[in-house]
């Protein structure tokens, strides 16, 4: 148990050759050697311990979670892969309380694993806990905003409107409720409290976008290469403008309209220099944008192929 835990690959090694040793014995909670080499992510010892026919890999915890179920929720993405590959562990078992790996995945935060459980065709990206709690609505609680992009823009069909048991709120409503707080819940850190404030409502927000206009799937992918965007905005303050293509050269009218409006209002707000920089890194580059003000209000945007003033 102390050799798994620790990664100490000889040790382990040596002890597998032990006949009297019980290598699937749990401790109290039922934890076996081979689930804690995946809570802590050793990598070598997991893959020693999987080639060894005595270990059983699937042998689950007395709250049921079986070890993938740990490697998933400490986020250690190369167990996580070993382990998809294994045909005697099914990813998608869930514990008692009916998370499953996935959701707990999103839970954490661990993008990664996230990302790379969204790629297994087994993963049902919407499968909630007992409470009816998903994946989404648990991402959305605790402002992971990457992993909520993650999610919208995988390809995958992704229930943004069901709501909690819990406290009967959409992943959306929960967002904005986490984003709104003025003070810090009893079970947060200030950490998660000031990043739930943040990306929550900006988290709501991408969800209501998407729902009410799939097609947005080309700007929130776009949106996972700006890591940095957010930080000019503050939480809810923030707008999307579909582009039509890949090149993001034209700007379909009837949809980016509103959107683009109250971008611009917030934009206006901030030095002419960071709006350049700031519209260049959401729009495209400076060959293609160009934004600038006129004589009017408001502002005019130019592409190569279209010019629409708002």
């Amino acid at each position: 148990m102390a050799g798994c835990r620790l990664g100490w690959l000889e040790i382990v090694k040596l002890l597998l050759a032990q006949e009297k040793i019980d290598v699937n014995k749990g401790n109290k909670g039922g934890g076996t050697p081979f689930s804690l080499a995946c809570q802590e992510g050793h990598q070598e010892v997991v893959l020693m311990l999987l080639a060894d026919p005595k270990i059983d890999p699937s042998k689950p915890e007395n709250n049921e979670a079986i070890p993938f179920f740990a490697a998933c929720q400490e986020g250690h993405r190369e167990v996580v892969s070993l382990l998809l590959a294994d045909p005697r562990i099914d990813p998608k078992k869930p514990m008692n309380d009916g998370a499953t790996p996935f959701l707990v995945a999103c839970d954490r935060g661990h993008k990664e694993v996230v990302s790379l459980l969204l790629a297994d065709p087994r993963i049902d990206p919407n499968k909630p806990e007992n409470d009816q709690s998903t994946p989404l609505w648990y991402a959305t609680q605790n402002g992971y905003l990457v992993v909520v992009q993650h999610l919208l823009a995988s390809g995958r069909e992704i229930d943004t409107r069901r709501r909690s048991n819990f406290n009967n709120q959409t992943a959306a409503e929960q967002g904005r409720a986490m984003g709104a707080r003025t003070t810090k819940p009893v079970d947060a850190t200030q950490e998660v409290f000031e990043r739930r404030k943040i990306n929550g409502p900006l988290c709501a927000e991408l969800i209501d976008e998407y729902e009410s206009e799939p097609g947005l799937f080309r700007v929130l992918i776009r949106l996972r290469r700006l890591p940095g965007m957010r930080e000019y905005f503050d939480g809810h303050l923030f707008a999307l403008v579909v582009f039509h293509s890949d090149s993001f050269a034209t700007v379909i009218e009837a949809k980016a309209h509103s959107n683009t409006r109250r971008f611009f209002k917030i934009t206006s707000q901030l030095p002419p220099d960071l709006q350049m920089v700031l519209c260049n890194r959401i729009f495209g580059s400076p060959r293609d944008i160009i934004l600038s003000r006129d004589s009017g209000p408001g502002f005019q945007l130019l592409t190569r192929t279209t010019t629409w003033r708002q």
